[in-house]
């Protein structure tokens, strides 16, 4: 759904946004310009914002998906952000007429996982365009520990860096190794993401997904194999890959449910499932795999500083073989569209992007 309203003018000239209401109902909005930039804030001015998973949680109201903060709504969306810095405010890490990518995560700083050095899985953290409002706007103040500068990478890599990042998080969070076989359900971006992020890293990887674009884009990444099948058909197949054994690494980003049982009995012994795609959804496990195997299934959410570093360079090295990612661009005045669109899953859809500026 889009209307057109206002909500009244700031700082300076009202700026247009794209805010979602409630489930399902997103509002082209005149919302209050930021103004100048406060102590340790930057404004941007965002430019390209891609469309993800758990931008369709919030967007349809399916937040029992989300972690952090339960107060949604109203929100402006848009995590995956590539903009350009109007003003940096006091900050001397990047320059008026950079182009930044963001990295959402605003954590608390005092609790356990804080403490720990994993504010990415702070209970209480904030997201830019999940908990706060994010890039679907055409300026925004974000503080300027969120500001990355990218160089010359375009707008649509740069809003990539984000998603980019979870993979490299996800194939941290596994301890990956050069030469390891690797199998990576899903073949979205973040599974394609993953699947470039492992075979850069030196892993041999199979990708698993229904959809034949996007296996060939898995190729296209680095894939040693992309293949679909039956659970028994694919166990054998990935059997036979690694001569009996299983592979070492599993990485879940297809969000499926019925796909975690699925990743344990792949798995080699001694091996690692990392889960990083989202649900609300339960599954039956059978508990006696976890002793006879011993092996490790391990959750990964969000990324780090230094990992939104490191996707920085990944998605830099290999921004030409990236662009076949960025399927679709829709405008800011048709931001409601470009989701509804994104949900619907069609094949050929894969990195949905709204322009802002």
């Amino acid at each position: 759904m889009v209307a057109a309203a206002g909500k009244g003018l700031g700082k300076g000239p009202p700026v247009l946004a794209a805010v979602t209401r409630s489930p399902g109902e997103m509002v082209l909005e005149n919302v209050s310009d930021p103004g100048p930039a406060r102590a340790g804030n930057v404004i941007v001015r965002p430019d390209a914002v891609g469309i993800c998973g758990s931008d369709f949680h919030l967007f349809s109201g399916d937040v029992g998906a989300l972690s952090g903060a339960r107060d949604f709504y109203p929100r402006i969306q848009g995590h995956e952000v590539s903009a350009i810095v109007e003003d940096p405010g006091d900050t001397a890490t990047v320059n008026k007429g950079d182009r930044v990518a963001i990295w959402p995560l605003l954590p608390c700083g005092s609790c356990y996982p804080c403490r720990a050095g994993r504010p990415n899985v702070c209970p209480r953290f904030r997201l830019v365009g999940v908990h706060l409002d994010g890039g679907l706007q055409q300026r925004l103040e974000v503080p300027a520990s969120t500001v990355f500068g990218v160089g010359d990478l375009d707008p649509d890599g740069t809003a990539f860096v984000e998603p980019a990042s979870i993979a490299v998080h996800a194939l941290a969070r596994g301890g990956l190794e050069p030469g390891e076989q690797a199998v990576v359900f899903g073949a979205g971006p973040i599974g394609l993401a993953t699947t470039l992020a492992a075979a850069a890293a030196g892993a041999r990887v199979t990708t698993v997904d229904p959809v034949p674009a996007r296996r060939d884009l898995a190729k296209r990444l680095g894939a040693e194999r992309a293949t679909w099948a039956s659970a028994e058909a694919l166990r054998d197949e990935v059997q036979d890959w690694t001569n009996g054994e299983g592979p070492p690494l599993v990485v879940e980003t297809s969000g499926e449910t019925g796909v975690l049982p699925q990743a344990v009995d792949l798995v080699s012994a001694a091996g690692r499932v990392v889960v990083v795609g989202m649900s609300s959804g339960t599954v039956p496990l059978r508990p006696g795999a976890f002793p006879e195997k011993e092996i490790d299934v391990i959750g990964s959410s969000c990324a780090t500083a230094d990992d939104f570093c490191t996707a920085i360079s990944l998605v830099s090295a290999n921004r030409a073989s990236l662009t076949a990612l960025f399927s679709h661009h829709f405008p800011l005045t048709r931001a409601a569209e470009a989701f509804e669109f994104a949900m619907k899953r069609s094949p050929d859809a894969i990195k949905i992007v709204v322009t802002v500026n």
